[in-house]
Order: structure tokens, then sequence, then C-alpha cells
């Protein structure tokens, strides 16, 4: 390579000119290829190099992260009598030995040495860089660190290691000399009091730790241990090995394996893999697909099916410090070819190799020597070092016949696991083995995730499977078999499932989560729920093995991940490169490269260039991993945009803009859009909509208005009251609102308000409060008004007052306030209307057709309950199923059966169709009733129970749940149950008593003492309640 500048001849792998220091390559900004210095666009992607200059590069604290990490201390045991008498130059020399080892081993594994203490190290595994294994590494470390020291004859050191895993807020600070990392957290101070507990020459881990590396260690446990600074003890243990952590056959030793469903396609492809191989055809198959996707597993289940028929298993795995250990695959794949098993010695592991060298040809002895040096099982040293390339050939041609000679006898399948974590010198060796397959027996079987290949790969010997994420219905029969049976655990199987989106080992580690944070307790497959979990929980492995992946790729998709993140699940690359200010052409190159990985995918849909996270953990792992101010910096960047770009930021896109400005820490952006959503939900969706003025009045309530300002929080408040009752809450829920929401209104004497508020909260009394209570407060709300000033509004309380009396039983009461407000309907505004949600003329007249009926006047209830009918659709379902409840509650009086029926099947019609909870509870008691009417005595328990049941569990339509315990109790007295009667009509009474309900208080009375009752008569003669007088003498 000649130097444009000064035509100095340079080698080609030089950067930099040596005669006069300039450049020697231009590197793409976008693919990281490098150009000549003279070149305007990258040769490889085709991106203008001239367009932007590169940002200088930045010198100081970088950006800090939080990362799921390992931290290990490890220091010389009793350090301080060694160096006792020595001076701080003479310590040091003496100490250093034992650091330097120290270092050596965390280095050897890719570990992060953070600080040198005196007599001791601390160091990182998983940060700066993440690393999926990091718990692995630390505790492979911490073995190697012990074993170089201990190597160290001239001093006689031993080390104590503490190991701990969990989060830690991780800094690197960079300079044009070095580069230092620093990490703080909790972790970082219990890893230290580990290394306290362990004793000299021992290496103590935290329960964290073990469960992460479980699969590659042995331990001794030691019992929960007190760590100062911390409220209660620990688990630890004493790490007493290392073991081979093999992917597939790790299956075979598990106490119970989950059970495999959705592959039967992938096995039967490998079985025709296999039967060519049979055949004398050899040949290879590349099973890929993300990190636990299941390719374990489905090698694990062929290559039992493969044992079953005869054919012999070898197998070699890379693991992710592979690159620590070079040739490790080859060696497991070489050990399980001569049988060679860990209980075996050196000289019984080379007794082994010779004898079955022996055996297969004379000609392969020759090369023991070679072999056993390739093992590290030689005896002595080497007396001559072989010229290495010679040496590599005549490995490569002793693999060969090998290999041949492995597949002799019988069929054999090769299995190398996780090629994408592959040294590159064994990586060279399965390139060996994939060419000698042609005419043997022998199937190559590997597995790899997304992004990895290898030239071999391209022959026609290859074939390839890429797994899919689990279908639905497999996820769901995986995550069932984890959880098991019992009813508890329902609410989470199909929760478990669409978290994982189809990934079995985050099904697995999900459920595993669940029962070390105690909401499950039993075990695998015997599961019972003690609590719902939070399901947006990331398992620590997973979130391991997601923050490796995103931390290999280049700094630029890192950055657009990041930004994405913060953007949403999905998100759009014009979006992104305006929020980054980053060249369009950059980010689409970009996107490209991570959704070829597997992170990411294309969108598709109306919006152009729309992109979405491949699974949600990915978007949340990316998130989590930024620090506050980072994260609050882009939420405000992101909201700029979007406020600018949305096309439609104050409706349907609204509540988006508004947890975008909260999340930057705008509160009051942030509550203007949450108001905008919590309107848009209003005419939609009633639970969102509840949800949205919830959060509406929690931002306004931190801004701390005054005076007129407060009004949006009065309307916020106003609205949590109106909905509540509809979506199940109690009246003590919605009290605290409404107390806060009348202050304001009657700060700014707002009658309006007022009567609104008052005509909400006392659904919510009537429903699960007190129907005394309603009254006083209808009363004391009507105090307040100048009936000449507001008469539409006097009117709507007046209203509001006959639904009050009306539920407390005060008929006659009722009536004469509904006489009123019929007579003054027209003065209601229709804003008034609009407000409350119906159409008041309506409402009265259908409250006027209830309190006759429940008067016994059923020729005049019946006239009103037929025009609400006959009025078709322009009156709401709600007043259509009222009128035909009227008509029920006609029928029941007058013991018409065939009334009955025919308006309990048109109300329970519409309530199904209406889809309103509230109405299918109303409508299926009325089935009930005409069920028992009709002698249905089974079908009306059922119906009656049905609607209990259904009321209790969503808290709508409780005002009438002591109604529907007499009407059960009723039926309870017809089938001939009366001791269970009795005990249901007291249950009843008791609610209605609680409620201040005098006529169901009537009724339950009626089914428990009979007509005779002075209770029940005096009850009766106090309400007027002439529908009860009238009850079948021959009912119980």
């Amino acid at each position: 390579m000649r130097c444009p500048n000064c035509d100095t001849a340079n080698a080609s792998n030089a950067r930099f000119c040596i005669e006069c220091g300039v450049a020697l390559w231009r590197t793409c900004p976008s693919c990281s290829a490098n150009n000549l210095p003279t070149a305007h666009y990258c040769g490889q992607c085709g991106i203008a190099l001239d367009a932007s200059p590169p940002p200088p590069r930045a010198i100081g604290p970088k950006e800090a992260a939080l990362r799921q990490t390992t931290v290990l201390f490890a220091d010389v045991s009793g350090s301080t009598e060694l160096i006792a008498s020595l001076d701080p130059e003479e310590a040091a020399k003496r100490l250093a030995p034992a650091i330097e080892a120290m270092q050596a081993a965390v280095r050897q594994y890719e570990g992060a040495v953070v600080r040198v203490q005196g007599d001791g190290v601390m160091a990182l595994f998983g940060a700066p860089r993440p690393q999926e294994d990091h718990a692995v590494r630390a505790c492979y470390a911490a073995f190697a660190l012990q074993s170089m020291v201990k190597a160290l004859a001239a001093e006689p050191f031993q080390v104590r290691v503490g190991i701990h895993s969990g989060e830690v807020l991780a800094r690197t600070v960079a300079t044009d000399f070095s580069t230092e990392f620093d990490a703080t957290g909790i972790t970082v101070h219990i890893a230290s009091r580990l290394e306290s507990l362990a004793p000299p020459g021992g290496i103590v881990v935290s329960l964290a730790t073990m469960k992460s590396a479980r699969q590659y260690i042995s331990i001794e446990p030691m019992g929960k241990q007190a760590i100062r600074g911390l409220a209660n003890p620990l688990e630890v243990f004493l790490l007493t090995g290392l073991r081979k952590g093999r992917a597939a056959s790790r299956f075979a030793v598990e106490a119970r394996r989950s059970t495999f469903v959705g592959r039967e396609r992938e096995l039967e492809l490998l079985q025709r893999g296999l039967d060519r191989a049979i055949e004398g055809e050899g040949c290879a198959i590349g099973i890929v697909g993300e990190a636990g996707i299941g390719k374990s597993r489905l090698c694990f289940e062929f290559t039992e099916r493969c044992r079953a028929m005869g054919v012999r298993i070898l197998e070699g795995r890379a693991v992710a410090h592979s690159r620590a250990t070079p040739f490790e695959p080859m060696i497991d794949l070489a050990k399980a070819f001569f049988e060679i098993s860990a209980e075996d010695d050196p000289a019984r592991a080379r007794q082994k190799i010779a004898a079955t060298l022996q055996g297969l040809g004379p000609e392969l002895v020759v090369e023991l020597p070679l072999l056993l040096d390739f093992l590290g099982l030689s005896e002595g040293a080497a007396t001559e070092k072989p010229d290495p390339a010679a040496r590599r050939d005549r490995l490569n041609g002793l693999l060969r016949q090998l290999a041949r000679l492995a597949s002799r006898d019988a069929p054999a399948v090769i299995l190398f696991e996780d090629l994408h974590f592959m040294d590159s010198g064994s990586e060279s060796l399965i390139e060996v083995l994939a060419e000698t397959l042609t005419g043997t027996r022998l199937l190559l079987l590997v597995n790899f995730r997304p992004g990895y290949s290898a030239s071999w790969m391209r022959g026609d010997h290859y074939d390839q499977i890429s797994l899919a994420p689990l279908r639905h219905a497999a996820a769901g029969a995986l995550a069932e078999d984890m959880l098991g049976g019992d009813e508890s655990v329902e609410p989470l199987l199909s929760l478990v499932a669409d978290r994982a989106r189809g990934n079995p080992f985050f099904i697995e580690e999900l459920v595993r989560k669940f029962e070390e944070s105690g909401h499950l307790v039993g075990g695998p497959g015997h599961y019972r729920l003690v609590r719902i979990p939070d399901i947006r929980i990331i398992p620590d492995n997973v979130q391991a093995i997601v923050s490796a992946r995103v931390d290999d790729r280049p700094e630029l998709e890192r950055t657009l991940l990041q930004t994405a993140a913060v953007i949403g699940r999905e998100f759009v690359a014009a979006v992104l490169a305006r929020v980054t200010h980053i060249q369009d052409a950059l980010v689409n190159g970009a996107l490209r490269r991570l959704s070829s990985a597997g992170l990411i995918y294309e969108s598709g849909g109306a919006v152009a260039g729309g992109f979405a996270f491949k699974h949600p953990m990915v978007q949340e792992v990316v998130y989590h991993s930024l620090v506050s101010d980072r994260r609050r910096h882009l939420h405000a960047a992101v909201a700029a945009e979007l406020e600018k770009s949305l096309p439609d930021p104050n409706g349907a896109q609204a509540a988006f803009l508004a947890y975008h400005f909260e999340e930057a820490g705008n509160t009051a952006m942030a509550a203007s859009y949450t108001f905008k959503a919590a309107i848009w939900h209003g005419t939609r969706d009633p639970g969102q909509a509840l949800d949205a003025w919830k959060r509406t009045r929690r931002l306004l309530a931190s801004l701390k208005l005054d005076g007129a300002a407060r009004y949006p929080l009065l309307m916020a408040n106003g609205q949590i009251v109106n909905l509540g009752w509809r979506e199940g809450l109690t009246a003590s829920e919605v009290e605290p609102y409404y107390l806060e929401a009348l202050d304001i209104a009657t700060s700014l004497r707002d009658m309006r308000a007022i009567t609104l508020l008052t005509a909400a909260y006392g659904r919510a009394l009537a429903s699960t409060g007190s129907a005394k209570d309603y009254v006083t407060k209808v009363n004391e709300a009507l105090g307040l008004l100048d009936r000449q000033k507001h008469a539409g509004l006097t009117v709507v309380l007046t209203a509001i007052r006959c639904h009050a009396l009306k539920q407390a039983g005060d008929l006659r009461a009722a009536l004469e306030d509904n006489d009123v407000a019929l007579a003054g309907v027209d003065r209601v505004e229709a804003q008034d209307q609009e407000t409350l949600g119906f159409k008041v003329p309506v409402w009265v007249k259908g409250m006027r057709g209830q309190i006759l009926a429940m008067m016994g006047r059923f020729d005049e209830a019946r006239d009103l309950a037929m025009e609400l009918i006959g009025s078709g659709q322009s009156v709401d379902s709600l007043h259509r199923m009222l009128a035909h409840g009227i008509m029920i509650d006609i029928a029941w009086g007058l013991n018409d059966e065939s009334l009955a029926a025919e308006h309990s099947l048109l109300n329970q019609k519409l309530g199904e169709g209406s889809g309103n909870p509230y109405l299918m509870a109303y409508g299926r008691a009325y089935v009930g009733v005409a069920q028992s009417m009709r002698g249905d005595l089974a079908g009306a328990t059922t119906s009656l129970s049905e609607a209990l049941h259904f009321a209790r569990r969503r808290h709508i339509a409780l005002e009438n749940e002591a109604r529907m315990l007499a009407d059960l109790a009723h039926v309870q007295l017809k089938a001939g149950f009366t001791a269970r009667a009795i005990a249901t009509a007291e249950e009843a009474g008791a609610i209605a008593r609680r409620r201040g309900a005098k006529v169901w208080l009537a009724y339950a009375e009626w089914v428990s003492a009979g007509p005779a009752s002075p209770v029940f008569k005096d009850l009766l003669e106090e309400t007027g309640a002439g529908l009860l007088a009238g009850l079948p003498r021959d009912a119980g």
C-alpha cells in the first residue's frame, strides 16, 4: 500500500503511513468498510463518504449504562502478615506476581479489571461489554485465578474470591491514553462482602450467580449468611468445581423435562437427512434460530431418537467464552470419539486413545504423539516443535481419517452446537469435517444463531432448517406443561405464552422467575399462583442474552436501537433519522442490517419505512439499559418530533404523546395530552377513558394549580366518578375523587358541575353504598341551587332524587319527585343531557314505569314500558332493557309465565348484544326470574348464580344484588331446599339493610319468614311495594 501523500510503501495491513502519518484508509461510517483515502463513495455499501464529516471523537466520560453483570472480588488472604515488615516498595513487589496472575485470569475470560486494590482486584463480567454468560465467565476466571496464583512457587499465596450477579451502573471513561471502567450499585457491595466470607483459597458465590451458572459449576451450600448493610441474610455457596455445560445433553439429566411441542416438521427433516447418511450420502444440516428458540432441545430429541436406532452420537459445543479456551469443541469431540470420560485420569485417557488407534489401523498409531499434544495429554515437554503449517496439515489429515472411520461400522451423527461462539481454530477443523462427508455415513448436525455463516455451507451436501417461534397453540401447551393444571394458574397461561412470543426458553425462564420471586409455589407442572406477577418482568438470563446481542452491533446501530426503544415497540425510519439527526441513508442501511440480524423487522402497513422490534423483550432490555438522564433527553426529543409529525396528535395518538412528555419530565404537556386522550376515549372505550382520566388527575394534581386553573382537575375527578360506577369502582373508591371535585366546584360556584357530580356519585352509592346517603347527597346539592336561576338543574336533581328514593324503597315520595321531574324535563339543557350520557326524559319515564310496577300499578307501568319498547332505536339499549325488565316484573306480579318468557329473551338478547357488563348482568338475572316462573328451577339457579358471580366479580349492577339473592332464595324455597333458602334470604336481607333498600329487604323477609311475618307487613306498608303483596301463594 503506497501513501497517497508521500508515496512511501507501507505494509498491506497498515492504517497510517510510516513516513508521514497520513491515514491510508477511509472508514465508512455506515458499514465500517475500509476505502482508499481518495474515495468519495463507499465501495461496499455505496454511501457518500463526503456527505457529512464524522463527528470528532469524544474525550472524557461516555454514557453510563445499566448492565446485568457479575462482579468478582479477589484478595490475597493474610496479606497484612506477609508484608507487615516490608516497606511500601518491597510490599508491592512481593504482591505483584499474585496481582498480575489475578489480572491475567480475568482477561483470559474477557472480564474487565476495574480496580487493583493493593492485595486484590475487583473485576466485572458483562460490562462494559455485555456477555450473556457473565456469571459462568466469572466462575471460570475464579478457578483460573486460584490455579495461576498457586503456580507461583516462590510465594505461598492463598486467594479468597467473592462473586455476585446483578445490576450495576457501569461507566466508561475514555481518554487518548487509556480507558477506565467503573461500576456502582448494591451488586458491587454484596460481591465485596462475599469475598470476606470465603475461606483462604475458597470461592464464595451468591444465589443469583449460582442460578445463572448452574449448568457449569459444582457447589456446596453454606446456608444463609448475614451481609453487613442488608436487612436480610443471603443464601451463599462454596464453589467446588467446574462442569461442561452441554446444551443438548443437559436435557437428559434434568429432573423434569418440559414437553416437546411444535417441532414435528423439523424432526421429520432431520430424519430425512439421517436416512441419506445411512444410505452412504453423508450430509450436513444447519439449524438456525434466535437464542432460546429451541435449537438445542430439537438436537437433543433427534439424537435421542438416533441413539434408540443404534446411531453413534459424537458431540462438541462452543460456549460464549470459547475464544478463551481454543479448540475446546474439537477436543470434546475427540474425547467422545475415544470414549474418554471425566473420571479418566491422563494415563487412562492415553491408554484408551492408543488402543483405539491400534484397532483402527497401525498407520494411525504414528500420529499418537500429535493427537496427545492436541488434547493436552502429552507426557512431558515435546522434544521438537514441528512447523505450525505442517502440524495443521497433519491434524487435518488425521481428522479426515477418523471422520471416515467413525461411520465405518454404523452410521454416526456429529453434533456441534452454537457455532456463533466457535473459535477460529475449531471452525477451520469443522470445515475439514464438512469436506470429508462425501461417501460416508456421517450426518454433520450444527446449530447457530442468525448472522453466522461459513463457506462450507454453500456446498450441495448442506441443508438448513430455520426455527420459527412456536405457534400460539404450541406455546400455550408448553406454558401449561410448565405451570400445571391448577385453576389458580389459568390467568398466567396466555400471559406467559404471549409475553414469550413463542420462544420456549423465555417461557421456561419466565415461569422460573415467577417461582423465584414467590409468585408461584409448588414445582414444575404443579404450581399454584399466590399473587399475580408483573408480566413485564425480564428474567436475568434473557436480559443477558439480549444485551450481548445488542452490544455486538456497531455504535451507529446501537444508537438507533436505543432511540427506537424510547420511541416504542414500533417506529418509523424517517422519525428515527430526525430525532437522532443522522442521514436517512445511514439510518436505512443500519435498519436493514438490524433486520437481517433478527433484532427488528419491517412492519409494513400504511406507513412507509415502518419497523418493529422482533421481540418485546429486545425493546425493553435496550430501554432499561439507558440511564434516567439519557432516557429523559430522548423522550423529550421524541415528543417534540412526534408533536409535529403525528397525523392525529390531539385524538387517537394523544396518549402516545402524553407518555413521552411525562417520561421527559414535562408534566404540564403530559397532562394536556392525557386530557385530550381521555376525551377521545370517552366516546369509544369507557375503561380506557377511566384510566386516562385517572392519569390526567394524577398529573394535574402534581402541578399545584389555583383558582379557575383547577377546572381541568375538577373535570378529571368528575369523569372518574361518572365512569367509575359503570366500570365497577365502589362508592368508597370513587369518594376521594367526588370530594375533591365537589370542593373545586363549590369554590368556583359551578352549580352544573355540582349537579352532575351528585348524579354520578349517586349511582356509585346506589350500587355499592347506601341509598340513605344517596338521598342525603342529593338534598345537599338541591339546597345549593337557586331554583329560579337553575331551573333545568333543579329538574335534573329532582330526577336524581327520584332515583335515590326508589333505591331506598320510599316509592310514594319517589313517585312525587317523578311527577315534578316529568313536568319539567323540557327545561333540561342539551349540554347537561350530553354530559349525563343519556336522555333525561327517557330516564324519567323509565323510572316511573319501574316505580309503578313496584307499587303494583301494573296497567300504568305497562303503558310506559310499551311506549319505550315501541320507540325502537331512538331509545338506548339500557332503557329498552329497563322497559323489558318492567314487563317481566309485571308478569312476575301477575304470575304470567308466557309474558315473562317473551320479555326475558328480548332482554337477554339486548344485554349480550351490547357487550356492556352492566347490561349483561341485568339481563341474565331476569332470565332467572322467568325460568323460575315456568318451573325450570335448575336453570333459574344457574342463571341467578351466574349473574350474581359476574356482578360481584366485575363490581357492577350491585344495586340489584339483594334482589338477585332474594330471587335465588325464592327458587331454593320452591325446590324444597328450605334451610338453604333461609340462609340465602338472610344474606339478601343483610345486604339490603346495608344498602338501605327496603323493598328488597321486604322480599327477603317474605322468603325467610313468609307473608304473615309482621316485619314483612310493616315493610310492605312503609314502602308501598304492592308488587310483593301479589306474589303467588303457592311459592314456597
